[in-house]
Formats: C-alpha cells, sequence, structure tokens
C-alpha cells in the first residue's frame, strides 16, 4: 500500500478493500471521504479487523482522488490481471494445505459443494435447491440457508432467482469426496 497521506491532502477520495477468495478478487468495501489522510486510516483499522476474522483471506486496500483518472473498479481490474498473471502477491495460494482448506468450510459444507459439483458434472447443469433436498434429507429452508452461506464465503457463486445457477468457485482438488 502506498504511503498514506496526511490530512492536509483535503482532495475528497474514494477507499476501498479489496478481498482475494477461491474465485478471484471482489471489491469488498468503499466508502468516500473528504481527505486522504481519513481514508487510509479507515483502511488501515477495517483492514486489520477484516484480517483477524478472515485469515484464509488475502486483503489488499486502495484510496483514490474522485476527481483523478484512476477509479476503485480500475484498481480491481489491475488486481484480477495479475492475479491471472500469476503475480505471487495477487494470487490465493493454490497448494493449500488440508488444514487451511479445512478452514474455508465444515465438513456439512464440503458435501453441498462436493455434491454441486459432482451434480453438475453428471447431468451437465447445476442441481436445483429440490435436487439438494433430495440428497440430503432436509427441508427447503435449510437448503436455502447453506446456498446462502456457501455464496457470502465466496465458495459458490449464483443469480438470485435464477434457477440452476449455482457454480462452485473451488478446484475440483479442492473438494471433499462426496460421502
Amino acid at each position: 500500500m502506498p504511503s498514506p497521506a496526511t490530512d492536509k491532502d483535503d482532495k475528497p477520495c474514494e477507499a476501498g478493500i479489496f478481498a482475494l477468495s477461491a474465485g478471484g478478487w471482489i471489491l469488498l468495501q468503499r466508502r468516500k471521504y473528504p481527505s486522504m489522510g481519513a481514508a487510509y486510516r479507515w483502511i488501515r483499522s477495517r483492514t486489520n479487523t477484516l484480517q483477524l476474522r478472515h485469515p484464509e483471506l488475502r486483503f489488499k486496500a486502495s484510496a483514490v482522488t474522485l476527481a483523478g483518472w484512476l477509479t476503485l473498479d480500475a484498481v480491481l481490474v489491475d488486481y484480477e490481471a495479475k492475479r491471472k498473471a500469476g503475480d505471487p502477491e495477487y494470487v490465493l495460494d493454490l497448494a493449500l494445505s488440508a488444514p487451511t482448506l479445512s478452514a474455508l468450510y465444515t465438513a456439512r459444507q464440503g458435501q453441498f459443494l462436493a455434491f454441486i459439483d459432482g451434480y453438475t458434472k453428471l447431468h451437465g447443469q447445476p442441481p436445483a435447491e429440490a435436487d439438494m433436498e433430495r440428497h440430503f434429507k432436509v427441508s427447503p429452508p435449510t437448503i436455502h440457508d447453506m446456498i446462502l452461506l456457501l455464496e457470502k464465503k465466496r465458495l459458490i457463486s449464483r443469480v438470485p432467482g435464477e434457477s440452476r445457477s449455482v457454480r462452485v468457485l473451488l478446484k475440483p482438488e479442492q473438494l471433499p469426496p462426496l460421502e
């Protein structure tokens, strides 16, 4: 992160915190500030809190002036390009150890991920929530809550309201065997 500016730099700016998970870089939070100094204080405080709560993720932060040519969206595109190019500072360690992988999801969540992945390979399309209900023998709210949790943890992606849109964001070797 560039060295923090002082409050004398009173240009309005926008600060953003980016997170890297299995699916790539995302803009996690963004806020507008009256000065770079205020923005960097928020960045420092918020990233420290996020690192403590989510040690399995990698975080980066940036602040840009509102009148400048650089935007947080451009920073995000740059982070993704560096990740895809294999820059070690922008890549999630793919050689995750078993303890680190188990920190990403519980055994039960792993079974849902394995089911979604296996069903998609077998049928050529992701499962509907009703397919998961039949397999796991649980209620519709339980399935939906699990889908929301996996999405929040960035282990799957989906399009809300669109059926069969669930996609696992982990590599197959990062999934447990389906029991």
